[in-house]
């Protein structure tokens, strides 16, 4: 085991990201590597998910320890469902003001948009 991860680089950025920057960084990688997932399915047939399930699990833990169960849900929403990735069709997300029970939809086409959609649900607009 101590050769384990010894050509692992970890890269760090010199200046600090503010939440906006992380998040959409976090989503975009996590997009990145659920899509290289369902590439090597369709390309090669070796489904990945048994290998990535709990590496997946811990994101998900952490995703409700911080932005907790609604916003986690949205974000699995946005990862799992928003879109075809045979076809690229991009689905609505749909939601219900709490306050004035009006109903909203929204294209969410990528991470910067979800994390607006998800200012803004919070603010109750």
């Amino acid at each position: 085991m101590k050769e384990f991860g010894k050509n692992l680089m970890i890269r760090k950025k010199g200046t600090p990201l503010d939440e906006k920057e992380t998040f959409c960084n976090i989503i975009d990688l996590l997009e990145e590597t659920i899509l290289r997932s369902e590439k090597v399915y369709d390309e090669i047939n070796i489904d990945m998910i048994n290998y990535e399930e709990n590496f997946y699990l811990i994101i998900d833990n952490l995703l409700h320890l911080h932005y907790g169960e609604w916003k986690t849900e949205i974000i699995h929403w946005y990862l799992w469902e928003r879109k075809d990735y045979q076809t690229g069709e991009i689905g609505l997300l749909e939601w219900t003001n709490q306050d004035t029970e009006e109903t909203k939809e929204v294209t969410i086409k990528c991470s910067e948009d979800l994390w607006d959609i998800l200012k803004e649900i919070e603010q109750g607009k």
